[in-house]
């Protein structure tokens, strides 16, 4: 039995609102979603799993039908999807009524139930997030019904606030695939059985790294699965140490020389770390206009003239203060110390 598994796709996610580029990312998740829709037909795969967050926010009807006619495309796949923290089960949702194509089995409820699939001996067990945050520990203890069908547990969590759990609470499970969503980075918790499939594709500029789903088959009770990655969007963290020396104009120059080497699809986080002139600091706007910048954060801190001021402070306080620094063994600790108390005296 071939299946997909994907989550949190955060349909009507916003990453770069209010950039020039923010249109383009919105249209991200639904193109990468459209394709994992291709790629199901392509494949001939059975079950498609979404382990919630599906939305960003509550859906609206005509995004639901939209999905639904995505769904409608598969009908030889059978389709099982969650409701997680993000599309909660709110009683106004547009959830509660919508009637899904006949290869569609929402989980809805918010206790474990499960759907039997008609013609390939499995079962897949989940629930939906009725409110917001359910920082129970609910995976930890799931009956299984008796009987010989392949058994997949769909879910959504594993932080303090959304349904915890440990890797143990599943190592001996009698499920033969755990299907998670929930923390945006795709990972194997425990290889080929259970996966947190990660963001489809970045939700903000802190989703760095390759994004995609998880392709799997079952055989006799054995699974093995392969992430896939897919590049519609990919952010990408580079630091820059900054010293007094460098000019605005070879900071720039590096910058796009860096991101010309790099694909169309990624887009860049820059981190600007050291010290700059305290007259003439990096002008980080001049950088996140910068195309496939998304965003600059500046950590830079002004590089003191100590002697100037021990000069202009005598025997107050700063200049007595820079004195007794420079006189201590020099070392990381002392150059921080002597930096940051500066920078907390200028304050003063």
């Amino acid at each position: 039995m071939k299946f997909i598994h994907i989550a949190d796709i955060h349909l009507g996610a916003e990453p770069g609102r209010g950039r020039t580029i923010g249109e383009e990312n919105r249209s991200y998740s639904w193109q990468a979603f459209k394709e994992v829709i291709n790629r199901a037909r392509q494949e001939q795969v059975q079950i498609l799993l979404i382990a919630g967050d599906l939305f960003h926010r509550q859906p609206l009807v005509r995004e639901l039908k939209e999905v639904n006619a995505q769904f409608s495309m598969l009908p030889q796949t059978q389709v099982v999807l969650i409701a997680g923290n993000r599309d909660y089960l709110a009683p106004e949702s547009c959830y509660q009524t919508f009637s899904w194509a006949e290869n569609v089995h929402f989980l809805k409820q918010e206790r474990m139930e499960y759907v039997e699939l008609e013609g390939l001996d499995t079962r897949v067990y989940g629930f939906s997030y009725w409110r917001r945050e359910i920082s129970e520990p609910l995976y930890q203890e799931v009956n299984i019904k008796e009987g010989d069908y392949c058994n997949i547990l769909l879910g959504h969590g594993g932080d303090e606030k959304h349904i915890p759990f440990q890797t143990n609470d599943f190592v001996k499970s009698a499920f033969d695939y755990v299907a998670f969503g929930h923390i945006h980075k795709p990972v194997e918790i425990v290889k080929n059985k259970v996966v947190m499939a990660g963001a489809l594709q970045p939700v903000d500029c802190s989703d760095t790294g390759e994004h995609g789903y998880f392709q799997g088959e079952i055989k006799d009770h054995v699974c093995e699965v392969k992430f896939i990655p897919l590049h519609f969007c990919e952010y990408v963290s580079l630091n820059l140490k900054v010293s007094p020396e460098i000019t605005q104009s070879a900071l720039r120059e590096y910058v796009t020389t860096r991101i010309c080497m790099a694909p169309k699809y990624q887009k860049f986080r820059l981190t600007l770390k050291g010290f700059c002139d305290e007259e003439h600091p990096v002008d980080a706007e001049q950088l996140r206009n910068i195309e496939q910048v998304e965003q600059v954060i500046d950590k830079c801190r002004a590089d003191y003239d100590f002697e100037k001021l021990k000069l202009q402070y005598g025997q107050q306080i700063l200049g007595r203060y820079i004195r007794t620094l420079e006189e201590m063994p020099q070392n990381e600790v002392t150059k921080k110390a002597l930096y940051y108390g500066v920078e907390a005296l200028m304050a003063e």
